[in-house]
């Protein structure tokens, strides 16, 4: 599990190692340079290569000129171009830069950018807050202008390191060597569209610097999947391994079902249960004759056809029958493909009463919720449901839910440009149930924890992949994973078959069918 810090932990981090354990801070900057001149080393030639170190008057720059004497110490034909006003600069840059003065290590104020061939990005570093203009502005485009190999320090310039926001204008990088952990702006869009390859390098902080900040977000990496997907026992039944109903596929909607308790089985599921409407029988009973199938005809609740003295009876009967149906449950999946009728209307309504079993919630089940929050709905003690775009929605703590940015935006009531943003920002808007908020970089919050998804590629985008998703979370909950830990894990695992399918077949081909496959080759 790999920690991906903000800017204020990251420089909390740093500030526990300098000021409470007593690491120099120049110690700390000799051990970046050397990770960043390791980076440097690993593809420039001595002979062909002419490097430019383009520094800030902070400790990044004093980073960058750090590493630009060490390159230049190893043979490397280097200049350390200083952006400001050096008068200005920290006492950490000050020493670095009289160093490589001593050194005759030229130290300029301007060059012609095509002349080099590498160029290492010292100007600023995670604590850019504000956009970036002016001559720190200009000399960033011609960075992006120069055609040179760009490595940058820590972070590229520009990029906000706790958003991945950029913030005017940012270097765009073909490597980053980032300190300690990974930054969360390295990891979100746009800012990992900037920075490259990513590096993160350990430049000795103390594990107690890391384990009293803790990084609130992490990511999921292939050792957290083989260590935490559940184990099957010797000694087990088709009962041992959850139960999982799913209630999805309106009429001629019966993919969203199928793909839905099809990788529910996947993962491990003893027993899956699908509730949807009677046309859909055939082509389920065909495809996955190993689902267990309760069907309805979209009449049971509304009576249509029904005289009015029959009415009532086929009601009460119907309620019982579903209300049989959900408590035979370990877990609930209810949305894929249900549709936004009436009748679907009713099916929700009962799911939201549920408390006893994880209830994940998706597609036209996040699209009704939204109506009925839009007309006041609220779930009493367990959680009020205010979306009026400033309001925090409070779900009760059994629920997932499983949005992307249109279905959050109807959710929360904020547009979704401004959820794009800051898409971590967004997920504050939704507490007490497991928020799975869907884009490139899937985010995952419980109202306490992060994890942003590292895993996948654009092969996903395809109709159909986000019911394999509700699946292979919802069977991981049935199979008595807690919430967070089974929609992170669950995300990465979508993920991880996206990425396996592409080394053999490429990018487009892929269909959620395909997902299903990769799983049966990944899975123990």
């Amino acid at each position: 599990m790999q920690y991906i810090a903000d800017a204020s932990e990251a420089k909390e981090m740093d500030g526990i190692s300098i000021h409470k354990i007593g690491i120099p801070s120049f110690v700390l900057m000799e051990r970046a340079s050397l990770c960043v001149s390791d980076c440097v080393r690993s593809f420039a030639e001595k002979e062909k290569d002419r490097i430019l170190v383009v520094c800030g008057m902070g400790n990044n720059g004093g980073d960058g000129a750090a590493c630009g004497r060490i390159l230049s110490e190893a043979g490397y034909n280097v200049q350390i171009l200083i952006l400001g006003q050096e008068e200005k600069a920290s006492e950490e840059m000050k020493q670095q830069l009289f160093i490589a003065r001593n050194l005759l290590i030229p130290v300029i104020t301007t060059a012609v950018l095509s002349e080099y061939t590498v160029i290492i990005d010292a100007v600023f570093g995670i604590g850019l807050s504000r956009d970036v203009t002016g001559i720190y502005a200009e000399w960033i485009r011609k960075i992006n202008q120069s055609g040179a190999s760009v490595v940058a320090v820590d972070i590229p310039s520009g990029i906000d390191a706790s958003s991945g926001k950029v913030l005017g204008i940012a270097v765009k990088a073909d490597y980053t060597v980032t300190f300690g952990v990974n930054k969360r702006g390295l990891v979100l869009f746009p800012g990992m569209q900037y920075a490259g390859t990513v590096i993160v390098a350990d430049i000795g902080f103390p594990k107690k610097a890391v384990e009293e900040v803790m990084p609130k977000a992490v990511s999921y990496e292939k050792e957290d999947f083989l260590e935490l997907f559940p184990k099957r026992i010797p000694r087990s039944n088709k009962g041992s391994y959850g139960k999982t109903l799913v209630i999805a596929g309106s009429e001629q909607m019966s993919g969203a079902a199928f793909f839905a308790a099809a990788a529910a089985y996947r993962v491990g599921n003893g027993l899956v249960k699908i509730v949807t409407h009677e046309n859909n029988r055939v082509m389920l009973q065909t495809n996955l004759p190993e689902a267990l199938l309760w069907t309805y005809d979209g009449t049971e609740i509304l009576g249509e056809g029904a005289a009015a003295g029959q009415k009532g009876r086929k009601d009460a009967v119907f309620e019982k029958e579903l209300s049989e149906q959900i408590k035979w449950a370990t877990t609930i999946i209810i949305g894929p493909g249900l549709g936004k009728s009436a009748f679907a209307a009713f099916l929700l309504k009962q799911v939201l009463l549920v408390r006893e079993v994880p209830v994940l919630v998706d597609a036209d089940g996040l699209n009704l919720l939204s109506e009925f929050l839009r007309d006041g709905m609220s779930f009493g003690e367990a959680g009020n449901c205010l979306n009026d775009g400033g309001t925090p929605l409070v779900l009760p703590g059994n629920f997932v839910l499983t949005p992307h940015l249109k279905e959050m935006s109807r959710l929360t009531g904020k547009d979704v440009k401004q959820i794009k943003e800051d898409l971590i920002v967004a997920c504050r808007d939704i507490s007490g149930a497991v928020l799975v908020l869907k884009d490139a970089r899937t985010i995952v919050s419980d109202g306490k924890r992060l994890s942003i998804n590292q895993s996948g590629n654009n092969a996903l985008a395809k109709g159909g992949s986000g019911d394999v998703l509700s699946g292979i979370i919802g069977g991981l909950l049935a199979l008595g994973m807690p919430g967070f830990e089974a929609a992170s894990l669950g995300v990465y695992l979508h993920g991880l078959t996206a990425e396996e399918y592409v080394k053999k077949r490429g990018y487009s081909s892929m269909i959620a069918s395909d997902i299903l496959e990769e799983l049966k080759a990944l899975l123990p």
